[in-house]
């Protein structure tokens, strides 16, 4: 989890300046070669900004919470929050992950008569 500073779509990035598609397909292959996966997140689309709000502005997600199979088998449930930016012109990223519960299973048994 953390500031990747890269995008993986083309929809992760709203402003002037193109996005690079050789770091963005880098990243991307990156991301697939060590067995990662992005967990996704609730909350705003974008998690940076250059803050340039009256001139160009820049918004981009450039902070993700990425997982192995190993961690999605144990934590199925992360939930990935984007917190509000407030002083940095970053947004604080909150992973809540929950381990999973196998819980035995109810026989079912089914009695007829007294």
């Amino acid at each position: 989890m953390g500031d990747l500073n890269n995008v993986m779509h083309p929809n992760e990035k709203l402003g002037l300046r193109p996005i690079n598609v050789a770091h963005m397909s880098n990243f991307c292959h990156l991301v697939k070669d060590c067995g990662f996966m992005d967990l996704g997140y609730n909350g705003p689309a974008y998690n940076w900004s250059n803050k340039h709000f009256n001139a160009n502005p820049t918004f981009e997600r450039l902070d993700r919470c990425l997982g192995n199979v190993e961690w999605c088998a144990v934590f199925p449930s992360t939930a990935v929050f984007r917190l509000p930016m407030i002083k940095s012109d970053h947004a604080p990223i909150l992973a809540m992950p929950l381990a999973s519960t196998n819980k035995p299973k109810k026989l079912f048994s089914l009695r007829i008569g007294g």
